[in-house]
């Protein structure tokens, strides 16, 4: 398993950075995607990896 940097762009043009689990990248954006339907986020406009990161402190 390794951690991503995940970069939200919303439709209101603002972004949100968040940190996920996954084995690999593509895992990375599914992990992102349902985070956002927990919380309840529809206006998302994109979901980018900024990064592989060391830990989900970074």
């Amino acid at each position: 398993m390794a951690f991503y940097k995940v970069k939200i762009r919303r439709e209101c043009n603002t972004t949100r950075h968040f940190n996920v689990t996954a084995s690999k990248p593509q895992d990375a954006i599914i992990a992102a995607a349902l985070q956002l339907r927990e919380e309840g986020v529809a206006d998302a406009k994109g979901i980018e990896i900024v990064g592989q990161i060391n830990s989900l402190r970074d």
